[in-house]
C-alpha cells in the first residue's frame, strides 16, 4: 500500500444529502446503510471455488508480487507458522520518513531498503550478510526515503529518494553502476529483458541497460497535481512494460526502445470526496493473463487488454495496493478498507469483507493495508497498525493473524516456504 501522504507536483511536464433537523417525521420504508458500519459485516454468498493450483516451492521473490509481472504461481507455505527470526534492518518509519518498499528474496538472501536509503542483506537464518548506505555525501539522510529494491540477473537494483538508481552485486553490495535522474524515484524499478525501468516523481520513466547503466530511453507521462507518497511500481511481461503515473495515466511501452503501445487513464469513482482529485495509481499494474489490472485510491479499478489497450471493464472501487490475480479471480483491499474478490473476466463482485477503516491506536488516521499475497492456500494482508491478517481466498473468512510489533510496512514476500514481513520499525520478520 501507499501511505496516504500527498506530494504536491513540482516542475514542468516533459510531454505531454441534506441534513435533517430531527424535527421532521422520518420517511417510511426500509433504511439501507450507504456504508458498512460493522467491522465484521460482509457481503457474500456461499464460498465459490477458485483454481489456485497446487502450491509450489519458489526460491525467489524478485519484485512486488514475486515477479516483474507482479504475479507468481501459488507459493508453498506451511499450515502452522511460527516466528523464525526478527532482525534489525535499519531506520524505520517516523514522522519525517517512511518505509515504501517490501523485501525481495534471492536463493541466498533477503534484501530490504530502510527509510533513509540504507540497504541490508539478511541471510535465511536472520544474520546480517552486508549493509550499505546510499546517502550521497553532504545530503541529509532523511531526504532519501522512497524508492525500493528489485532483483534481476543476479543484481540488486535500488532506487532512492535522492534520484539515484544503483546496481549492486547481490552477494557483496559492491556498486556495479550508478545513475542519477535529477528527481526522486517514486517506487522500486522493474527488470524487463536488458532493461531496468523506473519512474521518478516528476512522472518520467527512464530505462537503463542492466549491465552498464547507460540510459536507453526516457518517456514522459501526464502530470498529476498531487501524488501519493511512494506510488506504484512499473510492471513488465513479454517485452511490454506498463508504467503508472501520478495523473492516473497507465502507459504501455516496448521495453527495448520505449515506443508507446497504448495509454489508458484512470478516473475517479468517488465523486464528492476530497481524495477524488488525486488520481495517482496506487494499485500497481498487474498482468492477469493477457490483461493488465490497475487501480487508484480514488475509486477506480480497470482491466485493460494488454494487446490493444482497450478497456475490458471498470469497477468503481479503489485499490490501496496491487491486485492479486490467480486462477481467474482477483483480490484486493479497496480504498474503503474492504477485502474484495472479483471475477477477472467480468469484473463482477464475488464477495466483499469489511476491514477496520481507522487505525485503532489513533482514530484520526486511516488504517493502511498492503497485499494481498497468496501462499499455502491462504491470503495474507499486511496491516500497517497491527500485523498480518489471514483469509480464506474462496470464502473471505478470516482464518487468523500474525503479530507484528509496530505494524507491517509493506506487503509480505514469500520464498523457500517462508513469509517475510518488514515492520514499520524496520525489523525483518520471518514466519515459517
Amino acid at each position: 500500500m501507499r501511505p496516504l501522504l500527498l506530494l504536491a507536483s513540482a516542475g514542468v511536464a516533459l510531454s505531454g444529502c441534506g441534513i435533517f433537523s430531527g424535527e421532521e417525521p422520518p420517511l417510511p420504508g426500509e433504511r439501507i446503510p450507504v456504508r458498512p458500519a460493522a467491522v465484521e459485516e460482509t457481503v457474500r454468498g456461499a464460498p465459490q471455488p477458485v483454481a489456485l493450483g497446487a502450491p509450489q516451492v519458489n526460491t525467489r521473490w524478485t519484485h512486488e508480487g514475486g515477479t516483474p509481472s507482479h504475479t507468481i504461481a501459488h507459493p508453498a507455505l506451511g499450515a502452522e507458522l511460527a516466528r523464525a527470526f526478527s532482525s534489525d534492518v535499519g531506520a524505520g518509519s517516523s514522522g519525517e520518513v517512511r518505509l515504501t518498499s517490501g523485501p525481495v528474496v534471492s536463493a541466498d538472501a533477503i534484501y530490504t531498503l530502510d527509510a533513509t536509503a540504507g540497504v541490508v542483506a539478511t541471510a535465511p537464518d536472520g544474520s546480517r550478510l552486508w549493509s550499505r548506505s546510499l546517502v550521497p555525501d553532504g545530503q541529509p539522510r532523511e531526504d532519501g526515503f522512497g524508492g525500493g529494491v528489485t532483483l534481476g540477473q543476479g543484481v540488486l537494483f535500488v532506487t532512492t529518494g535522492f534520484g539515484d538508481i544503483y546496481a549492486l552485486e547481490a552477494s557483496t553490495g559492491a556498486i556495479v553502476w550508478q545513475q542519477n535522474v535529477g528527481a526522486p524515484f517514486r517506487a522500486a524499478s522493474v527488470v524487463s529483458g536488458r532493461r531496468v525501468i523506473a519512474v521518478s516523481r516528476n512522472d518520467v520513466a527512464t530505462a537503463f541497460d542492466v549491465e552498464t547503466g547507460a540510459i536507453a530511453w526516457r518517456v514522459s507521462g501526464a502530470r498529476g497535481t498531487a501524488g501519493v507518497l511512494g506510488g506504484a511500481q512499473p510492471t513488465a511481461f513479454d517485452g511490454l512494460a506498463v508504467l503508472p503515473f501520478s495523473s492516473g495515466e497507465v502507459l504501455a511501452v516496448f521495453d527495448r526502445n520505449g515506443r508507446r503501445a497504448w495509454a489508458n487513464a484512470l478516473g475517479s469513482g468517488r465523486r464528492g470526496l476530497a481524495r477524488a482529485s488525486i488520481a495517482d495509481v496506487t494499485g500497481d499494474p498487474v498482468f492477469s493473463g493477457t490483461d493488465v489490472i490497475a487501480g487508484n485510491q480514488s475509486g477506480s479499478l480497470v482491466s485493460i487488454d494488454a494487446r490493444t489497450g482497450i478497456r475490458n471493464w471498470t469497477q468503481s472501487e479503489g485499490a490501496q495496493d496491487a491486485v492479486l490475480a490467480v486462477g481467474g479471480a482477483l483480490w484486493f483491499v479497496s480504498d474503503r478498507a474492504e477485502l474484495i474478490r472479483l471475477d477477472a473476466e467480468s469484473g463482477g463482485v464475488v464477495w466483499r469483507v469489511q476491514l477496520p477503516e481507522r487505525n485503532p491506536r489513533d482514530r484520526d488516521l486511516a488504517a493502511r493495508y498492503t497485499g494481498p499475497v497468496l501462499a499455502g492456500g491462504r491470503l495474507f494482508i499486511a496491516n500497517g497498525h497491527d500485523g498480518v491478517l489471514i483469509f480464506d481466498p474462496a470464502s473471505g473468512d478470516e482464518l487468523g493473524r500474525l503479530d507484528v510489533s509496530g505494524g507491517a510496512a509493506a506487503a509480505p514476500a514469500v520464498a523457500n516456504e517462508t513469509l517475510y514481513v518488514l515492520s514499520n520499525d524496520a525489523r525483518l520478520i520471518a514466519f515459517r
